[in-house]
């Protein structure tokens, strides 16, 4: 008997223990709360096991990115938080740039629709006439407002068609055995100048990957402290046209500076064209020089390292005298529209021999793959290549905005930053270490300073980079409070959630607690006077509280000094029309409103705009 009682009480009490359990994850589950919180750069790129959202960027670019993530988010980041719960989150919205701009270059096709057989405009061509085409077929959806900066080659004189030919190619392979070059190369190399049997051949070459005078026989080694000059014929001369002449070299000294490499006419003749030199930056690097026909050097701005391998390449233009200095890292199958040095000296120079030249300042080194050929594309190739069309021609960049449908030259909110704008800032064009945003609103506030507040201007600027070289860029800036400032790609938002027992959903509630201002606004109301009120609203004017110690329930109002949820409703919907006249339909409120119901304590009343009106929600 005693065994079967205890028994019947153990099964018998495990049902209320399984309740007790169920009510406290009830209580667990429901608690609520107002969370006020702002995403962190790690809150974005944490995976999402992590607890973030998994994101590459820190930041949102659809609001509706932001209602779909978030949810998960804040369930996890909140476990236990249920329904009634808000949470107001701060995010970054990135807005985008308010404009596209492209930088395009023309190509042969798109000349040809001005007629032109060759990649440029002709010289009797005005260039505009064909732009708006050009650019329209190759952006076939462009938005309102957006920019192209069209590049293109404008001949300003006749055209010829020319053969590439190489006419020099010294890849000093001249055995095993090193030795001064004049010996060792059984006369190919002459010496001019200086003294006899100093420079050296060595067996050890240079190489760069798609350089076809790359990695085959030896090299010369360099010296300043030697004398001896050296050259050696082109197999073909060049009279005419454009001069190229390229050379691996890798410099393991460099002094106050002076050239060393260079073209030359007849053996004896000092008629150098397009010498290469090479001086100190003054801090362990190298700067490269050119001078067309002269001693005198130009030299580029860029340092380049010591005991490192370049492909420089020099042009000289027999025509007009103008030579060009480029310095690559790799082969380039195009010429470079920006050199690193340009010089002009006297023209009509022919080409028929390679200098190379030791000396006082000079440098100290090793060259290799000495190339000359009367174009660019046969410096970097050994194939058999198609003519190509010379001529005087002109670089121009144009910019078009897509304006009412066509595209046109921008005038109105816009402005070209001109080198003038540069020299007056000490620049030459922005870059990453002097970058638009450090002068642009300066510039324009001294540029524009009456512009009317509110007024927006696309400012369009020359910016050079290592990795992507010369290119047109452009930001938007705005009049506001009285200064120009960039448009904000970035902006912080905020967005709300609310609890509904299940899940996050998006929600525009604002939490609003009533102020002692608030109660005096009720008291003093219409309400005072309203049959079924007048007890109620005396009592909040003498206790400064709302009296719930009636019922809550009822279609009238109570008649005594008790409010029931009626009547709080009507005196929340005069403080609401009074704190948020202007809201829209659908914008909900939670208002926390003091009591008494026995003793002290707070209620919240959820409100929501219908149709003009604040109704309970």
């Amino acid at each position: 008997i005693y065994f079967f009682a205890i028994f019947t009480l153990v099964l018998s009490s495990c049902n209320p223990l399984e309740d007790i359990n169920e009510q406290i994850d009830a209580q667990e589950t429901s608690i609520s709360d107002n969370i006020v919180y702002t995403l962190t750069n790690d809150d974005y790129t944490e995976d999402v096991e992590d607890g973030g959202l998994g994101f590459r960027f820190p930041n949102f670019s659809s609001v509706d990115d932001v209602k779909a993530e978030l949810p998960a988010f804040l369930s996890n980041k909140y476990p236990v938080l249920g329904k009634g719960s808000t949470a107001l989150i701060s995010y970054t919205f990135r807005v985008g740039r308010p404009f596209r701009l492209d930088n395009y270059e023309l190509s042969k096709e798109d000349y040809a629709v001005s007629g032109s057989d060759v990649e440029g405009f002709q010289s009797t061509v005005i260039a505009a006439d064909f732009l708006p085409e050009i650019i329209g077929n190759n952006f076939s959806s462009p938005n309102e407002g957006d920019y192209v900066s069209a590049t293109y080659v404008q001949y300003t004189g006749s055209t010829s068609t020319i053969t590439p030919l190489v006419s020099f190619d010294e890849n000093f392979d001249y055995g095993a055995t090193a030795g001064d070059l004049t010996t060792i190369s059984g006369g190919e190399w002459i010496k001019h100048s200086g003294a006899d049997n100093q420079l050296q051949y060595t067996t050890e070459g240079l190489s760069m990957d798609d350089y076809p005078s790359s990695n085959i026989g030896g090299a010369i080694s360099l010296s300043s402290a030697s004398s001896e000059d050296v050259n050696k014929a082109f197999t073909s001369d060049i009279t005419t046209g454009m001069v190229y002449s390229s050379a691996l070299i890798n410099l393991s000294e460099v002094n106050g500076g002076t050239y060393f490499f260079h073209l030359m006419e007849e053996d004896g003749s000092f008629a150098f064209s397009a010498r290469l030199g090479a001086k100190s930056d003054g801090a362990g690097k190298i700067l490269f020089g050119i001078g067309a026909t002269s001693s005198r050097l130009t030299y580029g701005a860029t340092s380049y390292d010591l005991n490192t391998t370049y492909l420089v390449v020099t042009s000289y233009n027999t025509e007009n005298g103008v030579s060009n200095l480029y310095v690559l890292d790799a082969a380039a199958e195009t010429e470079p529209s920006t050199p690193e040095a340009t010089d002009t000296g006297a023209a009509g120079n022919t080409a028929k021999r390679i200098g190379i030249r030791q000396g006082s300042g000079g440098p100290t080194g090793t060259i290799d793959g000495i190339r000359v050929a009367n174009t660019w594309s046969a410096i970097m190739s050994n194939d058999s290549l198609p003519g190509e069309v010379v001529g005087e021609q002109v670089v121009s960049t144009a910019m078009y905005s897509y304006i009412g449908g066509a595209w046109k030259v921008p005038s109105e909110g816009y402005y070209a930053v001109t080198e003038a704008d540069f020299a007056s800032m000490g620049l030459e064009n922005f870059g990453s270490s002097t970058p638009a945003s450090d002068y642009l609103a300066t510039f324009l506030n001294l540029k524009f300073p009456y512009a009317l507040e509110g007024e927006e201007l696309d400012v369009a600027y020359n910016y050079v980079s290592s990795s992507s070289g010369a290119q047109v860029r452009g930001d938007r800036y705005i009049k506001t409070n009285g200064i120009w400032e960039a448009f904000k790609i970035e902006v912080e938002q905020s967005i709300q959630f609310g609890h509904d027992g299940i899940t996050w959903v998006p929600d525009n509630t604002i939490a609003y607690t009533l102020t002692t201002e608030d109660y005096d606004l009720i008291s003093n109301s219409e309400l005072k006077d309203v049959a079924g009120y007048v007890p109620a609203v005396a009592n909040l004017a003498r206790f400064g509280n709302i009296n719930r110690t009636g019922s809550a329930d009822g279609d009238e109002p109570s008649g005594a000094s008790s409010w029931n949820d009626l009547m709080v409703y009507r005196a929340l919907a005069i403080v609401l029309d009074n704190l948020d006249s202007s809201a829209a339909d659908e914008q909900k409120y939670l208002v926390s409103v003091s009591v008494y119901n026995g003793s002290n304590a707070i209620e919240d009343f959820a409100l929501i705009k219908k149709s003009g009106e604040w109704v309970k929600q």
